[in-house]
């Protein structure tokens, strides 16, 4: 009985982690029906997402104490930052090129980080996760052959953006361990809006732009947060980040059946590059961490 219910567990988790993937996954669908401009998109989004968490997290602590909810640590701070900065560039970025490059080019993200963690916290390098590395700029090198517009390669640039933050915002995770994710969730949307806010054009908006623009920070923000929190509790790290990894090929198919936004297949070729390095560095990290633990028992046990 004990071993039914544990895989039922199981089940829930990789169905809510599969769920905040697929919300994740709309990012870039909303930039294709709005009529505002990046800067008025990034100001809804941000607000109406940073509102919607902030009442997530007030409900969960059913906490009278407002100040508490708006005190955040250093560290808490420097992780919003880094998320508002991600926030504005992974934006923008569906504006200037095709929503299949820039979730490709996100999907080097377990990379980045690795590369980020091998220069501030000292991190082991191996022979697969550098050849990893490798397969990855080959499949970015093969992507953005793909393309010849100007506007594409301003696209994929603020992608890189967006990763870098993101890869960095997940090694200050390590520096900041005692962060509430909840608080800098709320609090990077909050960042984004106020950074954004000066440039916003709020006359010009219609009615019907307000309805998608809160309905995007719903989705991609506190749906896919509050989602990805319940499944990342019930399941191991590598089946959260294999699953998570399906928001980058649904994102473009997404876009070519709701948009008919297609991709070559130099396009499609490097992506997959991309996706298959992921998979196997993720694989691999997690294979290294196990045989470390296992080493590290063994030594206590001597």
């Amino acid at each position: 009985m004990k071993y039914l219910r544990m895989s039922k567990t199981n089940g829930a988790g990789v169905l809510f982690v599969l769920l905040a993937a697929i919300s994740w996954s709309t990012a870039g669908l909303f930039t294709r029906v709005v009529t505002t401009d990046i800067p008025t998109t990034l100001f809804w989004r941000s607000l109406s997402g940073g509102l919607c968490v902030l009442g997530i997290a007030m409900a969960a602590q059913r906490s009278k104490d407002i100040r508490a909810a708006f005190t955040f640590s250093r560290g808490e701070a420097v992780i919003a930052s880094l998320s508002a900065a991600g926030m504005i560039c992974f934006i923008s970025a569906f504006f200037h090129t095709t929503i299949a490059n820039v979730v490709f080019v996100y999907g080097t993200m377990p990379l980045v980080t690795f590369i980020i963690s091998l220069v501030f916290l000292g991190a082991r390098a191996d022979a697969v996760s550098l050849g990893c590395c490798v397969l990855s700029a080959a499949g970015v090198a093969v992507m953005a052959s793909g393309n010849s517009l100007p506007s594409d390669f301003l696209g994929i640039g603020l992608a890189f953006g967006m990763t870098f933050f993101m890869a960095a915002l997940t090694v200050a995770t390590k520096f900041f361990p005692n962060a509430n994710i909840k608080k800098t969730t709320y609090l990077s949307a909050f960042m984004a809006a106020i950074v954004t806010a000066p440039f916003a054009t709020f006359g010009n908006t219609i009615p019907v732009d307000y309805f998608w623009l809160l309905l995007y920070g719903v989705v991609s923000v506190s749906m896919g947060f509050g989602v990805y929190m319940l499944g990342v509790k019930r399941v191991s790290a590598l089946v959260a980040a294999l699953v998570g990894l399906t928001e980058i090929p649904l994102a473009p198919i997404w876009a070519w059946l709701l948009f008919d936004e297609r991709m070559t297949i130099v396009v499609l070729l490097g992506g997959l590059v991309i996706l298959t390095s992921a998979v196997i560095y993720i694989a691999n990290s997690e294979k290294s961490e196990e045989e470390t633990d296992y080493r590290t028992l063994q030594e206590d046990r001597q």
